[in-house]
């Protein structure tokens, strides 16, 4: 589906789109310097609103009239009370991504992750409540439902992940049922976004790897069963569905104290999901497949060792061998009902648009090498 201006009023509540401003108020976006974050800000901004942004230590690179940009840590309760003077609608991105977990993980490396994904939300959610925010939107992660075990079209029925694989699974989970069980406390309404694999054409964690290991030579084979299946969030998509979940917050608001899962609803095996772009790069699309099988144990002792004796991490975590050899991903069943939601970019039209991205990319890892060569 296209991006127009057609289609968002097609899918958004009936208020015209410039009066958008009015409608949220002053918005704080959390994160602001990440791919979610900056991209929230910039659709806030074009959209007519006034908007704070919230960095730690990476700098915005934004000027607007209805800007204003802020340094905090979302673990410093007093700074967040400050951010949140004067605001009306809360998107809250921050979040530490920690992939290694199992049951050898130590104390060192699960107490950032928490102090960061947890109780900065709960000291965002305790400033919101203190300054008058009426909505408060969490960027929560499908991963709150899933433990490395098939599940297909999970929705708000799904259960929590009993045991999570990563500790950013972990903390997720903490932090959304916190956000959620939040609604309607002090007069702040909640709700919480789940997205999975968010990438776009700019700086991405998912693209950037996929460029950085076709440059390597390391995509002459697959990993895992061709028949897997798992969901991705494009960023136009993700930060529609952001938006309308804020403008479904209020009395009476249909997102209010619920989760949504937001992605591009094209459920396809992960390598199927980059052939586009392996292809579009002029690398040869892998023709051979290792089991999952063969790498999983190895992985979990590598794991285990690295935590136990202070090895190197594992090239690839447990974690993140799941996420690209078990089917999972949710649907947008319920996002479609009480948000209006459909993605605004199909997922040929995001592969098109990011391709010249990892053209790019690609071509100024292979500069650095010739320099350093």
């Amino acid at each position: 589906m296209a991006n127009t201006e057609e289609d968002d009023r097609e899918h958004e509540p009936a208020t015209d789109q410039s009066s958008l401003g009015n409608e949220l108020g002053y918005c704080l976006v959390t994160g602001a310097a990440g791919l979610v974050g900056r991209n929230l800000t910039r659709a806030l901004l074009d959209r007519g609103c006034r908007v704070r942004a919230l960095v730690h230590n990476t700098p915005l690179a934004l000027e607007h009239r209805n800007l204003e940009c802020i340094s905090g840590d979302v673990r410093d309760a007093s700074a967040m009370l400050k951010a949140c003077e004067g605001v009306a609608t809360v998107f809250h991105t921050a979040a530490l991504l920690s992939f290694l977990g199992g049951s050898s993980v130590t104390e060192a490396y699960r107490k950032p992750a928490w102090e960061i994904n947890v109780i900065g939300t709960e000291n965002l959610l305790r400033a919101c409540r203190e300054r008058g925010v009426r909505r408060f939107v969490y960027t929560s992660s499908v991963d709150v439902c899933f433990e490395g075990k098939q599940v297909e079209n999970m929705d708000q029925s799904t259960p929590y992940a009993k045991r999570p694989k990563s500790v950013y699974g972990e903390t997720k989970i903490a932090a959304e049922k916190m956000v959620l069980a939040a609604n309607g406390e002090g007069g702040v309404f909640t709700c919480a976004i789940r997205a999975d694999g968010i990438y776009g054409p700019e700086e991405n964690l998912l693209l950037d790897s996929i460029v950085k290991q076709a440059a390597a030579g390391r995509l002459s084979v697959a990993i895992g069963s061709a028949d897997t299946l798992q969901d991705n969030s494009y960023i136009d998509n993700l930060i529609h569905g952001e938006i309308l979940a804020a403008r479904h917050l209020g009395h009476n608001g249909s997102a209010c104290g619920k989760a949504y899962f937001i992605t591009d609803y094209t459920p396809q095996n992960m390598f199927e999901f980059f052939r586009p772009l392996i292809e579009g790069m002029g690398f040869t699309f892998p023709s051979r497949r290792i089991p999952r099988m063969l790498i999983s144990p190895l992985i979990t002792l590598w794991e285990h060792l690295h935590f136990r004796l202070g090895i190197s991490p594992p090239l690839v975590t447990p974690y993140e061998l799941d996420k690209v050899t078990v089917t999972h991903y949710g649907s947008i069943r319920d996002a479609e009902r009480d948000l209006g939601y459909k993605p605004v970019k199909t997922y040929e039209q995001a592969m098109e648009e990011c391709l010249p991205y990892c053209r790019d990319l690609l071509e100024k890892i292979r500069s650095r090498r010739k320099r350093k060569a």
